[in-house]
């Protein structure tokens, strides 16, 4: 019986030449739902106003800069990627700035002590169903990436019903005199706004990135 062993020291000094890239379909998908769960604890303070989601969110927020920075760690040493090095950096951070910009939400609402209305649970409802949609699409990248197609258009369209819930808030909320009340909540609208911007724009970096895989 031939020996394999030459073979086996060859594949050795090969990985270590040419190490096994990391599976960054499954570091997005990560990533990914980690936008998921920020996005549905901001969308239940919205119902509730429970303090508590508030301190949820700060952990969310720590959490997913580990897995950022991880990410971006892991793309700057791998020798090769499975898929464009570009489209692997502009999904980590569009994701990212997801969950900023739901902290920042946040954040103002408690320093201007604004409550949640009913615009802004509305737009939390479309930015979390947004979210999944991009979830179902990254997990989706490593087995079935035609499928991602549908799930990135969902995304957009739960974008695009933000930009209308956006313009309606506004049109409502300045009627009359301007209060500081109502700068207040222009102020968390545009905070929202911003988030289902980046979420549109991850939804076209998942777009891109099927494109290339099929």
């Amino acid at each position: 019986m031939k020996s394999s062993k030459p073979s086996n020291i060859f594949q050795k000094i090969l990985d270590r030449v040419i190490p096994t890239p990391p599976d960054f379909f499954s570091l997005l998908a990560e990533q990914s739902a980690m936008v998921t769960v920020t996005i549905r604890n901001l969308d239940q303070y919205m119902v509730s106003a429970e303090p508590g989601l508030a301190d949820e969110l700060a952990i969310d927020e720590h959490q997913a800069d580990t897995l950022k920075i991880r990410n971006l760690h892991q793309l700057n040493r791998a020798f090769s990627t499975p898929i464009d090095r570009e489209d692997i950096y502009r999904a980590i951070v569009s994701l990212d700035w997801i969950i900023t910009h739901c902290k920042s939400t946040i954040n103002e609402m408690l320093d201007l002590d604004v409550a949640p209305d009913e615009h802004m649970r509305r737009i939390l409802e479309e930015l979390l169903a947004g979210s999944e949609a991009l979830e179902r699409g990254f997990n989706a990248l490593s087995t079935y990436p035609a499928d991602t197609q549908k799930e990135a258009q969902a995304a957009r369209h739960a974008h695009r019903r933000i930009e209308r819930f956006y313009r309606h808030s506004l049109a409502e909320l300045f009627q009359g005199e301007v209060t500081a009340e109502m700068l207040k909540k222009r102020e968390i609208y545009h905070h929202l706004m911003d988030g289902s911007r980046h979420l549109h724009q991850t939804a076209n970096v998942l777009h891109d990135i099927m494109v290339k895989l099929v």
